[in-house]
């Protein structure tokens, strides 16, 4: 009688690890794999410089993890930082060269998933 528990029990934990790993990795594929058209539509040109419009950038962000994540979890929290490159201050214009973006959703009570993406326009000169 106890084996069949033990055995009920180990069932039950390994279903639950099965659909932590189906989470975590159904995440890192939605997120990594960022499409980066979505980037070059957010950027604008102002004369020979680049920058991030940073309204159209976040809402395409936003919008495209509506569509991809609510498979892996039912709510996650998104904050966009725009900075400046050289030194890391913020930047607080409406078009910016760098942002970070930190994605946090909770899987279970006791695991959450975060992750931190950086994306920057540089000028290739060479």
């Amino acid at each position: 009688m106890i084996i069949m528990f033990l055995a009920a029990l180990l069932t039950v934990f390994c279903g639950q690890i099965y659909m932590l790993n189906f989470s975590i990795q159904g995440l890192n594929r939605a997120i990594i794999n960022t499409p980066i058209e979505m980037m070059y539509t957010s950027v604008e040109f102002s004369g020979s410089e680049a920058n991030f419009n940073n309204e159209k950038f976040e809402s395409l962000i936003i919008s495209y993890y509506d569509n991809t994540v609510y498979r892996y979890c039912s709510s996650y929290d998104v904050e966009f930082y725009h900075y400046n490159e050289n030194d890391g201050s913020m930047c607080i214009q409406k078009r910016c060269k760098s942002v970070e973006i930190n994605f946090e959703c909770k899987l279970t009570t006791t695991y959450k998933y975060h992750r931190v993406m950086y994306y920057e326009i540089r000028n290739n000169n060479g």
